[in-house]
């Protein structure tokens, strides 16, 4: 392409040069002088170029191949320099210099610090002014801001962040031949790239994926502006992404980011335990396997929503990143992992295989993976429309089933606990309800933390009694379940699992216990996941089973009275001593107290929430089994117990619910995954998110696994080895501001609670908390026979009589 034909006028093109400083303009003004000198090319400017006798060679070099391009690409056009001091004043004189004929402003020049403009990394006042500057031109006049057309060059000190904006930042070079030779470099770029580059645009696709529109659609039509879309970015779904991130923010639904592929999938497994968020997951060839195991904690939570990984042609020879062709194939990966998946591989049968992906969305398995190819993601035209949603089945209790519940509610034993999974708000409404009427006690889980709390609406729940799991159950549900550190009879208790398939995790007892110590109730929709040694299995959705257990309920006043005696005999205590001895390192036991204690005074005083994520780790288990909860938080210890999934969900968390966030992560589980600082800065000062309470984030560092630790410790007596070991590199302490975001970091070696309190409430707010700690195996329900460390309030015969044995026989040497 030559730039011209015929007789027609030579391409007019705009350069503006902005600031106050005389040789900035002038050294701008020389380079264009220079590419139209002894051409057909002409410049119109109203400055004077400067001398370049001592221009060196480098200088000479780039404008020689320059001119060699232009001389053959752009033989004949018209060049207007426009001189201001603002962007504002630029953009009035770009106007009145357009006249009538098609014009390009092929290059913005900025001499930020001379023009007043700030133009930090994080701030986006420029970018806003440059958009609204191109909204203002003449229509005749092209402008589209880029990397390529817009530079603004900075004298100020080195910016300690730095990402890619829709300009060029520069340093602004001490020598004028340095900005003369990028003067020419840029407007080469601009010439080839955006105007002779017509013929390679023009072959690509313009049109919107037919795919985006169609995931899309079918999305607003199950969740509204619920779902997420969350993505990383890479060459073959970029235009998909590209499509979905607009229509995504134009509908209001949260574009979320992260740090890796594998944070996507923990930020949508965390939404949809949180809100029932579903999710679309955009990734790019060859990321499938990046998802790591939380690919199978979506799947067991059933969480809706896509995957979409880009992929090679099934008959491609060994393609670059592909995972599904003649020597592996993903797919095999996904059907061990019993995955729902459909290989789109073909645009003329999108129709059908979208029927087939949202058939497979409705049947409620989990989320579903699309492994797509370059030709169906950048397909266009139209799609057929989505199917409506199914009418959601009602459900009844079976009166079989029902019948020996009521029995037991109404006329069972004196002690029942119940432990609730993931709840709705108006089944959670009627938990309480029906706990209240029949003196129930409560317990969340482990791995569902918060289902019930001890705080709800700002009030004490009195029938809740903490967490009962494999780890981290509370003295108070221990207390009320044994007697004398043994469980007590079937006959005077009973344990009820609701919404819960009683995995490993839900429960710190023997499988022997299970099936012959204890009276079990199950109620889960799931048959699949009815337990063996379930004594009374209910096979129906928990809001049916809860509706028809309130409409029922008929607990004499006796035995009510009863039950809600033997609630207040467990007492609420940290059942130990080291939480009042402020060693340092601190222990957990102290940190737990102390956090408590003002979690507790702000959530009574000041109506503070907040949503809870905690990683696996001894003090994500400490945090979970310690700290007063005011709602629904999240587990990493959740399906495999992945270390890092928490720490990684946190952005997704903390910029989509209400109020405020605490996380709770370990040194360990820090070390495994990166950083998610950066990501979470980006979304608050570009993607359009914001803090709405306050994000602090406790890291807990005691340089080692401690869980495996206490095990070798407390099983075999073993020492911790170099296995256990956690190198952690302290932070120093220091307070950032990043657009509306502030960045606290700092080591707290003790805990105040004025400063604590304040920490906590502050708005918009990132508090980074480094928290030393000495390790110890106190505590925490880390096992039964923790309940039997010389610490507790009540110290059972069965603590002794072990003590006598291990003497006896000269211990476990």
């Amino acid at each position: 392409m030559d730039g011209t034909t015929g007789g027609s006028q030579p391409p007019r093109f705009l350069i503006a040069a902005v600031g106050k400083r005389p040789a900035f303009q002038r050294t701008v003004a020389a380079a264009l002088g220079d590419l139209v000198e002894g051409s057909e090319r002409t410049l119109t400017t109203a400055a004077l170029p400067v001398g370049r006798s001592s221009w060196p060679e480098p200088y000479q070099r780039a404008l020689d191949r320059s001119r060699r391009f232009l001389d053959r690409a752009l033989p004949r056009a018209r060049v207007a320099l426009v001189l201001a001091e603002t962007v504002a004043e630029a953009a009035q004189l770009i106007g009145e210099q357009a006249g009538e004929d098609p014009a390009m402003l092929a290059l913005l020049l900025v001499d930020a610090a001379a023009a007043g403009l700030p133009v930090g990394p994080l701030d986006t006042a420029f970018a806003d002014e440059l958009a609204a500057m191109c909204e203002e031109l003449p229509a005749n006049v092209a402008c589209e801001p880029s990397a390529y057309t817009v530079h603004v060059y900075e004298d100020a000190p080195a910016p300690r962040a730095r990402i890619a904006q829709p300009y060029t930042s520069r340093r602004l070079p001490d020598q004028l031949w340095v900005l003369a030779a990028d003067v020419l470099c840029a407007f080469t770029d601009v010439i080839q790239l955006r105007h002779t580059g017509g013929a390679l645009r023009a072959s690509a696709r313009t049109a919107p994926p037919a795919l985006a529109g169609a995931l899309a659609d079918f999305l607003d039509a199950r969740a509204g502006d619920r779902w997420g879309l969350h993505y990383y970015t890479g060459s073959v779904v970029s235009g998909l992404i590209a499509a979905l991130d607009e229509r995504a923010a134009r509908a209001g639904n949260p574009v979320l980011r992260g740090p890796s592929e594998h944070s996507l999938a923990c930020g949508a497994l965390a939404r949809w335990q949180l809100d029932a968020a579903p999710a679309l997951v955009v990734v790019t060839s060859g990321m499938v396997d990046e998802f790591r195991g939380t690919l199978a904690n979506l799947r067991e939570a059933r969480a809706r929503g896509f995957l979409l990984c880009a992929d090679s042609r099934e008959q491609s020879w060994f393609p670059f990143q592909g995972t599904v062709h003649s020597a592996e194939d993903s797919r095999e990966v996904l059907r061990a992992r019993r995955i729902p998946y459909v290989h789109l591989d073909d645009p003329a049968r999108l129709d059908a295989d979208l029927a087939a992906a949202f058939a497979l969305y409705d049947e409620d398995r989990g989320p579903v993976v699309l492994l797509a190819t370059a030709e169906v993601l950048e397909a266009a035209g139209p799609v057929s429309a989505p199917p409506p949603p199914a009418p959601a089945p009602r459900t009844t209790v079976a009166e079989d089933a029902l019948a020996p519940v009521l029995e037991l509610l109404n006329h069972g034993p004196e002690r029942v606990l119940w432990q609730l999974g993931p709840l709705s708000g108006p089944e959670r409404d009627l938990v309480h309800e029906i706990a209240a009427a029949a003196g129930i006690g409560l317990a969340d889980s482990l791995t569902r933390p918060g289902s019930v709390s001890r705080y709800r609406d700002g009030a004490v729940v009195p029938e809740y009694l903490g967490t009962l799991g494999l780890y981290g159950f509370s003295e108070r549900v221990h207390a009320f379940l044994h007697h004398e550190g043994r469980l007590r009879p079937r006959s005077e208790q009973c344990l009820f699992f609701v919404n819960s398939r009683i995995a490993e995790a839900a429960t710190p007892f023997s499988p022997r216990a299970l099936d012959r110590s204890l009276r079990i109730v199950q109620v889960t929709r799931e048959a699949a996941h009815l337990a063996p040694f379930a004594d009374h299995p209910v096979r129906a959705e928990a809001g049916a089973f809860l509706s028809a257990v309130r409409a029922r309920l008929d607990v004499p006043p006796a035995l009510l009275e009863a039950r809600r005696r033997a609630l207040a005999e467990t007492a609420d205590s940290a059942s130990d001593v080291v939480h009042g001895v402020p060693v340092q390192p601190i222990s957990l036991n102290y940190f737990g107290s102390r956090l408590g204690a003002v979690l507790e005074d702000l959530i009574l005083h000041h109506g503070y929430g907040y949503t809870g994520v905690y990683d696996v780790g001894r003090g994500g288990l400490s945090a979970i089994r310690n700290l007063p909860r005011t709602g629904p938080g999240f587990s990493g210890w959740y399906g495999r117990a992945l270390m890092g999934d928490a720490l990684q969900a946190v952005p997704s968390i903390a910029l989509t619910r209400p109020g405020n966030t605490l996380a709770f992560i370990g040194d360990g589980a820090s070390a495994l995954v990166p950083d998610i600082l950066p990501s979470l800065i980006q979304q608050v000062c570009f993607n359009g998110h914001r803090l709405r309470g306050n994000l602090s984030i406790f890291t807990l560092v005691d340089g080692g696994h401690s869980v495996i630790r206490t095990y070798r410790e407390g099983r075999s007596a073993a020492g911790a080895g170099r296995q256990t070991q956690v190198l952690h590199l302290f932070a120093e302490d220091d307070e950032r501001t990043f657009g509306p975001l502030t960045v606290v970091r700092r080591r707290l070696d003790d805990l105040d609670p004025r400063t604590l309190k304040a920490d906590l409430q502050r708005r918009s707010t990132v508090n980074l908390f480094e928290v030393p700690i000495a390790h110890n195996n106190e505590g925490d329900g880390l096992s039964l026979l923790s309940s039997l460390g010389w610490q507790r309030d009540t110290l059972p015969e069965l603590t002794f009589a072990m003590a006598r044995t291990g003497r006896s026989t000269g211990g476990t040497r």
